[in-house]
């Protein structure tokens, strides 16, 4: 399993896994063995696509005895045009019913069946997401992502999440808080709730992610939940009381903003204004004072001047966030704005210029914003052990998996005790090094 893109993939790489493993595969730990590759795709952005061809390609070409799968998101795409252009794959399918994986192979090795694409999503309202619970996980050690919802009913006009996932599909509360049962139970520390827009959960069934945090605070168990994707305009102030009563709903939000101009968020589709959003992180820093916030900035959107970019430095700078992904836009089959007329995208050099600009004000703006974990003490999620050094690496609350800076532990002295992947360990921050900071266990 080659699993690419974000963490809702990886939510399905892991049903896929579980599914196969359900019905009699065994995984291979080296390709050379396999029968079977797949690359679990992404198709979100013109980069994901390739790299997920050139993945497949590279795959067919090493490993000339096993049959090479593509899956999800660039199959639920592109599969008629994945099958003519593309001899190598074997077999092609979409994302929509990740725990259908057997079946198809099976057709597969059996038929010769190549694409299969279900048009509906076996989510669907009342039922849960998955018919096989998952057994590995592809995180690190102690974290799991737990995916609440799937597909989107907002229409950002850069965005081809609807056309990909379909529209929004939430799982029900009390199957959410099954699976999150079970995983602590099992010893996960951290569960990550994820969706295309978390504030959207629920509005198919009638429930709500404040519901739905109840519902997971219920489970006498301590551990982590993490919130990401926030969508601003749908941010619900009461999530604020939530985290301030109940310790394990972290202090961190990811939102993306996306920009700041008026008129690129109109035209964006984001109702939202700068003002507006500034005034969301000032509530949620009123009622937090330790949070962290993370967003995303995509710059060279149709029709970006000057003043627009000029407009998001201004923001960046009044804002000060804590994390901030910075993207150069990229012009989508099918999306409302390919078919924008008038208007024009950024030269790609430009709109590079642009966004390296933004990451070049941000690094001063996020040292000083860790800055503020120096001398405190924190638990600390353990990930991995150094090799050959008396180090470890894990995250605290401010830390979301794999996106922002991690915590370096230093073991001298019999502080090792206790301390190991999946571990929540009690430190104290010593220093910042950069964008991570070094740490003690007590």
């Amino acid at each position: 399993m080659e699993n690419l893109g974000c963490a809702k993939n990886q939510v399905d790489a892991e049903v896929m896994m579980a599914a196969l493993a359900e019905d009699g595969w065994v995984r291979s730990g080296d390709p050379d063995d396999a029968q079977v590759i797949i690359v679990n795709s992404c198709g979100f952005i013109e980069p994901a696509k390739q790299e997920s061809i050139d993945t497949a390609l590279d795959l067919s070409l090493r490993y000339s005895g096993a049959k090479i799968v593509m899956a999800g998101c660039l199959s639920q795409r592109y599969p008629d045009e994945l099958a003519g252009e593309m001899p190598e794959l074997s077999g092609i399918i979409g994302n929509r019913a990740p725990g259908r994986i057997a079946e198809f192979l099976r057709q597969m090795l059996e038929s010769d069946t190549r694409v299969f694409v279900p048009e509906t999503h076996a989510l669907v309202p009342g039922t849960p997401a998955t018919v096989h619970a998952r057994g590995e996980l592809l995180s690190l050690p102690g974290s799991a992502y737990v995916k609440v919802a799937e597909g989107c009913d907002n229409r950002c006009s850069f965005c081809a999440i609807p056309l990909i996932r379909g529209r929004l599909r939430s799982r029900r509360v009390d199957d959410l808080a099954r699976e999150v049962s079970r995983l602590v139970e099992s010893g996960i520390l951290e569960i990550n709730l994820v969706a295309q827009d978390l504030a959207a959960f629920g509005r198919d069934t009638g429930e709500n992610l404040l519901e739905l945090l109840e519902g997971l605070l219920e489970i006498d168990a301590h551990f982590w939940v993490r919130l990401l994707y926030v969508y601003p305009e749908h941010f619900p102030d009461e999530l604020l009381d939530i985290c301030a009563r109940d310790p394990r709903v972290l202090p961190y939000f990811d939102i993306p903003f996306q920009h700041a101009s008026t008129a690129i968020l109109q035209r964006m589709g984001r109702p939202a204004t700068a003002q507006q959003n500034l005034a969301l992180i000032e509530r949620i820093r009123s009622h937090l004072p330790g949070v962290f916030v993370r967003s995303t900035f995509l710059v060279g959107f149709y029709g970006e001047t000057d003043r627009d970019f000029a407009d998001l430095v201004e923001f960046q700078r009044e804002a000060q966030i804590d994390w901030v992904g910075m993207f150069t836009y990229s012009p989508e089959d099918g999306t409302p704005a390919a078919r924008f007329e008038g208007k024009l995208p950024l030269p790609g050099p430009e709109a590079h210029s642009r966004r390296d600009e933004l990451m070049r004000l941000q690094e001063p703006i996020t040292y000083n914003r860790v800055d503020r974990l120096v001398g405190a003490e924190l638990d600390v999620l353990v990930e991995e052990m150094v090799p050959h050094e008396p180090l470890a690496l894990g995250r605290a609350y401010a830390h979301a998996p794999d996106v922002d800076g991690a915590v370096v532990l230093t073991l001298g002295d019999g502080a090792a005790s206790g301390v190991r992947p999946g571990a929540l360990v009690r430190c104290r921050v010593l220093r910042r090094n950069g964008l991570d900071v070094e740490a003690t266990p007590l």
